[in-house]
């Protein structure tokens, strides 16, 4: 740029600062246009032409932005003298030259700033507004109007974080509270000094309740402990007549008239706040009151008194309600006494009566109740606890606190149950007969029975019971029909429905209600599943019935299979199969013992062994098995085996002696036998067992000892009597042995047939050689 050129621009430029140095904002703007035009005009070069336009446009940008400070300065003043208006035209003033500005950021930052005033001077209008308010004592339309402030304030100053504008607006609101207040509150006082206190009470109250908006804690309790103060000051003042009263009228022992009064100030002392002078009151008026209500009671507890002791007073529902009725009415005064001591004593002592004469026909109707049980009278044994309940009622306990109640129900319930448990007896025995039909319609009326009963958690066990004894036989009908498979097939139909719904649930995308979803069809597969497993419990029973066991077991099988693949195997499921499962097993292996199919037997007991290992039956079987194939030390090992799971096996104690006989362990034998006497004194086998080994060791006395205990204790055992009769031949003492051997073959002729005639003849020879030696003595 040439020197010439530049010198000039200067001279607009200088004259265009001096300009914005006397505030002749817009004459400046001009000169620095001006400038702009010459550069465009004058210089050449487009670099230099670039910089020069940038800078004044800076200069101009910057004397706008003086201009809009020169006028915000102005405003604040015409602020300070609350000239609200005139602040918000200069305010729009400055707006409209910001809009001017050529810099974007340095236009938006003038415009956020100057719109922040504009709130604030509205903010600073309405706040004068409410204090203008306050002053002309409309509290109500000034609070209106700083909550109006407060609004904006906190909308404006959330972002400007500017807390002492709200800190400030938070104050006029406390001090206007306050204002109103104390307005109310001395005209409370006023109106109580002229003795208008009923009205002083009002405004005291509406003092409370606008003290309650006060936002400063320290100074609302203060305020609000004086006006409380003063309320109770009232109140103390209003209760002194009654009290006065109500002792003129007990002096002239106008009784009812003294505890009316009494009764008023007492409703008076209730309106008083929590205080020393309060329950000064209080007490005096309890002082007063209670003794008369206790002498209000006297004559009516001895009424009750009369009525309770009358004869047989527990056998008549009358009496008992008519006591009843006497104790309560004394019970209402003794709630209305004044609270202290005496009256919790007289409380718990009236209550204690009433229920006391309710407990003594409640026994009284329980006994009665008990023989029509007895002698299954199940109607009249509800009618009687009905009764009861009827009297339970009346006992003076807080409401579902009433022990006697529940107790009474629950023996409703055990009515109904034995009722019921008689009815499914019943039905049982039918099922026995195989009258299944029958013995559904039999189930189904002690169904509807527990229509009766209360609900409780025992209810729902007794029907629970019903539906599974119902469901039992339902299928038993359904076998005998040979319907079976037509069940089944539903069954199996049910399932694949159920499967296709789970299949569904699985696609729900909702975790929540899909994992809900999953989990009902699951349990209904489950419930399916386990109505299955009946079904194919009842099939196997049927067949082992018939003795067709291996399809049976088969049966059985299948059932234990579905449970394990239950979602949730049915451990009660489970046992029902194991149990009918176990039980056929020994039924077969009893029936193999008794074919001498040993082999075939122990199989059986293995099988159920693995179901149960502690299945003792199982156990037993096997060693009796083994003792008939004569391997009497396997045989030994089950029966210890099962005397270990129960050590007062007599059976297995037994057979283990036996064992020990057959291997000419006599020792052990006559061990294992004494055993069976401790754990029960009078068995009888033990004692035959006993025996045997004397005999066989020679000592026959002891022998014939413990064949007479057998026989004592079991006077049939034709064995014992036959043995003991052998034991006497070995002490060549025949007469004695051929009387025992004579009274066994009477009670089992099939023990001695070979020897029976030798026994007859021996007897014949034996009296000829009697009466040849006395033949012999008489001549002698």
């Amino acid at each position: 740029m040439k020197a010439s050129i530049l010198k000039k621009l200067n001279v607009i430029i200088e004259e265009a600062n001096a300009l914005k140095n006397k505030n002749k904002f817009e004459s400046a703007i001009k000169k620095f246009q001006q400038a702009i035009s010459f550069i465009n005009i004058k210089v050449v070069e487009p670099q230099d032409k670039k910089i020069e336009i940038s800078n004044i446009k800076n200069a101009i940008n910057q004397t706008y932005s003086i201009q809009i400070d020169t006028v915000i300065i102005e405003s604040i003043r015409f602020a300070a003298k609350k000239e609200f208006k005139k602040t918000e035209k200069l305010f729009q003033d400055a707006l409209r030259i910001a809009v001017k500005i050529d810099n974007v950021d340095l236009k938006n930052a003038e415009i956020e700033e100057i719109k922040l005033l504009i709130r604030e001077n509205e903010l600073e209008e309405i706040l004068m507004d409410g204090i203008k308010l306050r002053e002309e004592k409309s509290f109500e339309k000034a609070i209106e109007t700083f909550n109006k402030v407060l609004t904006i304030a906190e909308d404006i100053y959330n972002k400007a974080l500017n807390p002492e504008s709200l800190v400030r607006i938070k104050n006029e609101i406390t001090l206007t509270y306050g204002f109103q207040t104390r307005l109310l509150v001395d005209k409370a006082t006023n109106l109580k000094q002229l003795g208008e206190v009923e009205e002083a009470i009002k405004i005291f109250e509406e003092s409370l309740d606008a003290i309650e908006k006060y936002l400063d804690p320290k100074n609302r309790q203060t305020e609000i402990t004086n006006i409380k103060n003063m309320l109770n000051d009232i109140y103390s003042n209003q209760i002194k007549p009654f009290i006065e009263k109500g002792k003129e009228y007990s002096s002239q022992n106008e009784i009812d008239s003294a505890v009316s009064e009494f009764n008023n100030a007492l409703n008076l002392s209730s309106k008083m706040f929590d205080s020393d002078l309060k329950n000064l009151e209080i007490r005096l008026i309890a002082e007063v009151l209670n003794p008369l209500n206790i002498e209000r009671m006297k004559p009516i507890l001895e009424n009750a008194n009369k009525v309770i002791l009358r004869e047989k007073f527990e056998e008549s529902h009358e009496n008992i309600n008519a006591a009843v009725k006497i104790l309560e009415e004394a019970l209402y005064i003794a709630n209305s006494m004044v609270d202290s001591e005496k009256k919790e004593i007289k409380i718990k002592e009236i209550r204690d009566m009433i229920n006391n004469a309710c407990l003594s026909g409640i026994k009284s109707i329980k006994d009665k109740s008990l023989q029509h049980v007895v002698q299954k009278k199940y109607d009249d044994a509800i009618g009687e606890l009905y009764t009861a309940l009827s009297i339970a009622k009346n006992m003076a306990y807080p409401e579902n606190k009433n022990p006697e109640l529940n107790n009474l129900k629950d023996l409703v319930n055990n009515v109904y149950t034995a009722e019921v448990e008689e009815i499914i007896n019943k039905g049982k025995k039918l099922a026995e007969k195989k009258e299944f039909q029958e013995a559904i319609d039999v189930f189904n009326d002690a169904l509807n029975l527990t229509n009766r009963m209360y609900l409780t958690d025992d209810m729902e066990k007794v029907v629970n019971m019903i539906k599974s004894v119902i469901y039992e036989v339902e299928v038993k009908l359904l076998v005998g029909k040979g319907e079976i498979s037509e069940e089944q097939k539903g069954k199996e139909k049910e399932i694949e429905k159920l499967k296709k719904r789970l299949d569904y649930a699985k696609s729900i995308e909702d975790p929540a209600r899909k994992f809900e979803e999953m989990n009902n069809v699951k349990k209904m597969i489950d419930d399916v599943h386990s109505e299955e497993i009946k079904l194919l419990i009842e099939q196997g029973n049927q067949l082992a019935e018939g003795k067709v066991f291996e399809e049976a077991f088969e049966f059985y099988e299948k059932a234990l299979k579905i449970n394990e693949i239950m979602e949730e195997p049915d451990i009660k499921n489970k046992d029902l199969v194991k149990t009918s499962y176990k039980r056929e097993l020994i039924n077969k292996a009893n029936l193999e013992i008794e074919k001498k199919n040993f082999d075939s037997a122990i199989k059986s007991c293995a099988r159920a062994i693995e179901l149960d290992n502690n299945f003792i039956n199982a156990i037993y079987y096997t060693g009796i098995a083994y003792s008939n194939k004569k391997k009497h030390e396997m045989a030994i090992k089950s029966f210890e085996n099962a005397v270990s799971l129960d050590p007062n096996h007599i059976d297995s104690w037994s057979n283990i002696g036996l064992a020990y006989e057959h291997l000419n362990n006599l020792e052990k034998a006559k061990q294992a036998y004494e055993k069976t006497l401790e754990i029960k004194p009078d068995f009888f086998m033990a004692f035959y067992n006993i025996a045997n080994i004397f005999k066989q060791t020679g000592e026959f006395d002891k022998a014939i000892e413990n064949y007479t205990k057998a026989t004592i204790l079991e006077p049939d055992l034709a064995r014992a009597w036959f043995f003991m009769g052998c034991s006497y031949f070995d002490k060549e003492e025949y007469n004695d042995g051929i009387k025992y051997l004579e009274k066994a073959i009477k009670l089992d002729p099939n023990l001695a047939q070979d020897i029976h005639l030798l026994i007859k003849n021996l007897k014949v020879s034996i009296d000829k050689l009697k009466e040849s030696l006395s033949f012999s003595f008489l001549n002698r």
